[in-house]
């Protein structure tokens, strides 16, 4: 869970969502799917909920690493670089 936390933190947009520290998927997918959320929050939250379970049907919607790389900053993709140069899964 440790890791989950770091990886949820290494993205700027993720520093006060709901559920990241100290790590609790179920408070951090609500986040996801609610109101409050940019896009760019959202695509971020997917991603990250995509390492704890991809085959899990999350209600924020699925991760989609194209529309993600269209809505990121240079802050946001260089963390999701960092992750994808070493990966590993929950």
């Amino acid at each position: 869970m440790q890791k989950m936390e770091a990886l949820a933190l290494s993205f700027p947009s993720l520093g006060r969502a709901w559920g990241v520290s100290p790590w609790n998927v179920d408070e951090f997918a609500e986040w996801a799917a609610g109101p409050a959320p940019s896009s760019g929050m959202r695509c971020t939250a997917r991603f990250v909920l995509s390492v704890w379970n991809p085959y899990h049907e999350w209600a924020c919607g699925p991760f989609d690493l194209t529309e993600a790389l269209r809505c990121w900053d240079d802050d946001h993709r260089a963390a999701f670089i960092a992750w994808a140069r070493a990966p590993w899964w929950a």
